[in-house]
């Protein structure tokens, strides 16, 4: 049985509701700034962190830490649980970013904090089964799917007195028995977070180094080492980059700067939508509603909530 929207599925849960109001979109030094229609805000009773775009009827899959589950939404709207990834005792909820790997699977990073870094797969059957036969020190970021049973996965490692390193892998794995196996395609990264795929383009974004580089698909698959991470072309300069999307004319967005989140033009023009957010995460793309979904994650402290923004983009 298909994902909901590809179609839909049976689903349980509480039901988190609320829609309000829209915020203003300001100047942010260094980019370009967009006029237009400021974002409205779906409130969410969650911690948010990735969010996924269904292709079918654009529902909406969302992370949340606060319950360690996938919420989804058919409407945009009103959001119940569809799976519940395991909890590890004594270590805080962190799912990073969720992608459609094919019609009836979803797949979900869990951070991990260097000790239980994991990917999962979620079935249209409900429940979410890891991904057996990967290195679990790996904090487990951004993700991308490139084929059935394959999908690319960027990652950090961080130990006590050692430099930062990171890298992006290809996972191979069976749908069936989650076997999975890990072959490093990008080597000498520092804080690797989102990737995006167009064509033959993988596009990476080091948070650590503030940059967004380009590499070719092709020759990563076919190399027979890792290569260095300076070997990608640079794409642009851009304060904090985190999760990537994409959309059909190749144009990314992502979060920049303290509370910003930016369109980066092919040719590395940056240009800020919107810079009122609190802490910009997860971004997905509608491309037949010409839509960008951003996630708006509040603050421990904040009197405000959670929320999805909702960005109408040019056609």
């Amino acid at each position: 049985m298909p994902l909901p929207g590809v179609p839909s599925v049976p689903l349980a849960g509480r039901v988190l509701r609320r829609l309000v109001a829209c915020a203003l979109v300001v100047f942010v030094a260094g980019c370009h700034v967009a006029p237009g229609t400021p974002p409205a805000r779906i409130e969410l009773s969650a911690q948010p962190n990735g969010v996924a775009v269904s292709p079918g009827d654009g529902g909406l899959f969302i992370t949340d830490d606060r319950s360690n589950a996938i919420l989804w939404s058919q409407d945009r709207s009103t959001y119940e649980a569809y799976a519940h990834v395991p909890v590890v005792p004594g270590q805080p909820n962190g799912l990073s970013q969720l992608v459609l790997a094919q019609p009836d699977a979803l797949l979900v990073a869990r951070f991990g904090f260097g000790e239980t870094g994991a990917l999962f797969i979620v079935s249209s059957h409900g429940g979410a089964q890891p991904l057996t036969g990967l290195a679990t020190d790996r904090r487990r970021l951004g993700l991308a799917p490139i084929g059935p049973g394959r999908v690319l996965s960027s990652w950090f490692i961080k130990r006590d007195g050692q430099p930062i390193t990171g890298g992006v892998s290809l996972v191979s794995y069976d749908v069936a028995t989650h076997a999975a196996t890990e072959r490093d395609l990008i080597a000498g990264l520092t804080k690797p977070v989102g990737l995006a795929v167009r064509g033959d383009a993988l596009l990476v974004s080091d948070q650590s180094r503030n940059v967004i580089l380009r590499y070719d698909l092709r020759v990563l698959l076919a190399a027979q080492a890792p290569v260095p991470a300076q070997s990608g072309a640079m794409v642009a300069q851009v304060e904090s980059p985190d999760l990537l999307a994409i959309d059909s004319a190749g144009t990314l967005y992502t979060k920049c700067h303290a509370h910003a989140v930016c369109r980066v033009e092919p040719d590395g023009t940056v240009t800020s939508l919107a810079d009122d957010f609190q802490d910009a995460r997860g971004v997905a793309i509608d491309d037949a509603r010409h839509t960008l979904y951003v996630v708006d994650r509040a603050k421990s402290t904040s009197p405000t909530a959670s929320a999805i923004r909702v960005i109408p983009l040019s056609r």
